[in-house]
């Protein structure tokens, strides 16, 4: 009947004759697909099948080479297709690789996707945010335990994906949502509150196309089924003419009953111990485990499990991390191998061909400088390939060409090849298709027999079935231990939850209590000005305070015009020159003729911003267009002006050293700008800014042009550069194009003690400052004691190695 009631309801999305060629692989092959209102359309296929690629064309992400789309009876411009314009249509997107930006709190992810929803003149824009998140993250997962002000990297995983989830439900005009694994890091509880939501919303009509390699989720959820294979239509039919077995089946063109059958004997089959290789925990405590003992020996299958978060990842990390060292209560004997969970971030090189991707563990192990067999190392690749059936053009294409399933055989391959005694494995079936998780379960079982002890975490309970042993981790705890025939779900779900709500409580109270990115530098800025008082006793007066401040402001300028880019990931090696040019302008053209020189200051910065287009429209990475603009910078100054000399206009050095009962003009005018940028990367499209330092394809498909945040990032940095230069001018009333020309490595090291990164979008205004005062305040500390200034670089390197290395330490405790 309920068949009868989707077949009869409207269309919404109508693709006929999809075609996308990359290269000499046709990823989606002339395929034609349909989607009514409220229905859950499930798409089914392997690795490499073409789904991802379906996904990324029906929401305007990627464009088809052929074919036709109509959304709502309204036919669609293809070549006029974008994200944007998805959206408009109702179309929302979570992607199985999360699209958020960590470097940004959870509200101001939510504000970054759907901001066309905020009033441009509203200065609230952070309250409706956070009152947004709030709101989709209750609806979709009940008592979630996030908090909307948080950091988005400081979450878990599968917190990371109920934001994902719930970002894309918060807008009220969405009327289709493709779900890509959407439960792959879920647990349990999520999964089903996610399953609730998704049965309600689409019963209010909202349209689901749902790819997922977990079959069960899949009878419960589809109404229909669309299997892919080889980026074309293999069948489809409703839920109710099909089974689990029957999709297994159609998926491989075989028959599994009797192969699952043999499997589950496999899997049930009697171990032999190999006491040879074994990891013996004995009453150990560390980090987040506490009190452990437990002995795991060559032979077996562990698995690890319970609510995610609850130590399963720190168990495997410490055996690996630790198994090379001798520490009290963990014994280690044999050779360890690790697999990954997080494929983009710590398994693959991107930059890295499949085959060294494969071989690099092995070479690891090796000699220092033994040299390296071609021939065998081909054999090693290609006998992995075909073991666990890689799909791949060759060896040599980079790793990032294949999809995510067979990236994650490379993993594995790599893990195996190394042939170690003690395999850990972090959910490596995660994201992978149905009939290659049966392949791996078959080599994880022949690793097993061959004497080898496999650990595994996975978040998959259909799993444990093919695990002679099984830990329930809670709290950090091992709550409870199964073997195979002992297993029951229902006692391992009463193990993981028991004390939960106790256990989220501490972790809050934790985050709450984390440092920020700048006291390091504000500690080393303190610590360098009390010692220079104690030097000299007139520094604390407040003309000694003013006197030291007036020689790092036009500093202090540069590190915050640095902090800009380093914030987009770049790094500006021209900002010294371009200062330098500036100061040669002011006491040179601007002096000669106002009008003139200002035209000049404008030009250049007007030119300085272009430097971000050129950036995103050619491809040339930031710091060679930044060090070659920094030779054009000082042949223009050259070429103005030869030797230091010059003069100021009056009117600029009264404006900026105006007397006043508070501080010098100068300080004022550096507060005012210290203050602006803050205010800057808080406001609306500060947020966007920090987004792109951080994860520009997210922004890109959320609708943001990344060739307006370059250029508006350039041009922000060339202002802060340009005053620097202007307060140059102001100070020293003359020019000196060398006088500045130091500068430019030094923000780079102000940026990182103030608490940034190179990558990652995170910086902080503030910190840039503390680190450059710091910096400057080496300089004074060495003029007090009469050391030589040729040391003053030296020191100034020590400093920022000690603070780096006191922000390392920090970090690993947190962790």
């Amino acid at each position: 009947m309920q068949t009868e009631t989707k077949g009869q309801q409207e269309l919404f999305l109508k693709a006929e004759n999809l075609l996308k060629i990359y290269g000499p692989t046709t990823a989606v092959n002339h395929l034609s697909i349909e989607l009514k209102k409220g229905e859950v359309l499930a798409l089914v296929g392997g690795n490499g099948a073409g789904k991802s690629t379906l996904t990324k064309i029906l929401s305007g992400v990627i464009t088809s080479n052929e074919g036709t789309l109509s959304i709502e009876g309204e036919a669609v411009d293809m070549n006029k297709y974008t994200p944007a314009v998805a959206r408009t249509k109702g179309i929302r997107v979570v992607h199985q690789e999360l699209s958020l930006c960590k470097n940004l709190t959870v509200y101001e992810n939510f504000y970054i996707e759907q901001f066309q929803r905020f009033d441009k003149k509203d200065i609230k824009w952070r309250k409706q945010a956070k009152e947004m998140a709030r709101e989709a993250l209750d609806r979709v997962f009940p008592d979630h335990g996030i908090d909307v002000n948080a950091g988005l990297a400081t979450l878990s995983i599968a917190q990371q994906q109920m934001v994902e989830i719930a970002r894309a439900t918060s807008d009220s005009e969405v009327k289709m949502l493709v779900l890509d694994e959407p439960t792959s890091s879920l647990p349990a509880e999520q999964t089903s509150q996610l399953q609730d939501y998704i049965k309600k919303s689409a019963g209010e009509g909202i349209s689901y196309i749902y790819i997922s390699h977990r079959l069960k989720e899949i009878m419960f959820l589809a109404d229909r089924i669309f299997i892919m294979q080889n980026g074309a239509e293999k069948y489809q039919c409703p839920i109710g003419e099909t089974s689990e077995e029957d999709m297994v089946a159609r998926m491989g063109d075989g028959v599994v009953g009797e192969k699952a059958a043999d499997e589950e004997k496999t899997a049930m089959a009697p171990i032999e111990i190999n006491k040879n290789i074994k990891v013996t925990f004995d009453n150990y405590s560390n980090g987040m485990l506490k009190k452990i003992s437990k002995e795991m020996y060559g032979g077996e299958i562990i698995a690890l499990t319970g609510l995610e978060g609850n130590g399963q990842l720190e168990f495997l990390q410490e055996v690996f991390f630790q198994a090379r060292k001798k520490k009290a209560g963990l014994h280690i004997q044999g050779k360890v191998a690790y697999v990954a969970g997080d494929r983009k971030k710590e398994g693959i090189f991107p930059l890295w061909s499949i085959t060294d991707n494969t071989i690099i563990s092995k070479i690891a192990r090796g000699a220092l400088f033994a040299p390296i067999s071609t021939g065998k190392t081909n054999e090693i690749v290609e006998q992995w390939n075909q073991r666990l059936k890689t799909k791949c053009a060759s060896n040599e294409d980079l790793i990032t060409s294949l999809s995510g399933g067979n990236q994650q055989k490379v993993l594995i391959a790599r893990a195996m090849a190394v042939d170690a005694d003690i395999i850990l494995l972090d959910d490596p079936t995660r994201g992978v298709d149905v009939g290659t998780k049966k392949e791996l379960y078959g080599v994880f079982q022949e690793a097993a027999k061959e004497g080898k002890l496999v650990i595994w975490r996975t978040s998959d309970d259909a799993e444990l079935e093919y695990c002679t042993r099984l830990f329930v981790l809670n709290a950090g705890s091992v709550a409870g231990e199964f073997n195979h025939d002992e297993f029951e779900h229902s006692s391992m779900l009463k193990l993981a939850f028991q004390n939960n709500e106790k256990k989220a409580e501490n972790l809050e109270k934790k985050k709450a209590k984390s440092p920020k990115l700048y006291l390091l530098a504000l500690i080393a800025m303190l610590i360098l000005y009390v010692v220079c008082g104690a030097l000299s006793p007139s520094i604390f007066t407040k003309f000694g305070v003013e006197l030291l401040a007036v020689g790092f402001t036009p500093f202090i300028f540069a590190a915050l015009a640095q902090t800009f880019a380093i914030g987009l990931g770049h790094i500006d090696l021209g900002v010294g020159a371009f200062m330098g040019l500036v100061n040669v302008v002011c006491a040179t053209i601007l002096d000669q003729n106002n009008a003139l020189g200002i035209l000049c200051l404008l030009g250049l910065l007007l030119v300085y911003s272009c430097m971000g287009l050129i950036i995103y429209w050619r491809g040339v990475p930031p710091i060679i267009v930044t060090l070659g603009m920094s030779f054009v910078w000082t042949g223009m100054a050259y070429v103005l002006q030869d030797v230091p000399g010059g003069h100021v206009p009056e009117w600029m050095v009264h404006l900026f050293n105006a007397n006043n009962p508070v501080l010098q003009g100068i300080l004022l005018w550096l507060l005012l700008f210290i203050v602006l940028a803050i205010l800057i990367y808080r406001s609306r499209y500060g947020t966007v800014m920090r987004g792109f330092g951080n994860n520009d394809t997210a922004m890109r498909n959320s609708g943001w042009s990344k060739a307006r945040a370059y250029w508006a990032t350039y041009l922000i940095a060339g202002v802060f550069a340009m005053m620097g230069g202007i307060a140059q001018s102001a100070i020293t009333g003359a020019s000196d194009v060398n006088a500045s020309a130091t500068y430019t490595m030094l923000t780079v090291a102000a940026v990182i003690i103030g608490g940034g990164y190179f990558s990652g979008g995170v910086v902080t205004h503030v910190g840039a400052v503390f680190g450059g005062i710091s910096l400057t305040m080496v300089s004074v500390l060495l003029g007090l004691l009469k050391v030589s200034t040729d040391y003053t670089a030296t020191i100034q390197g020590l400093v920022l190695i000690l603070i780096l290395s006191f922000r390392l330490l920090r970090k690993e405790k947190l962790q």
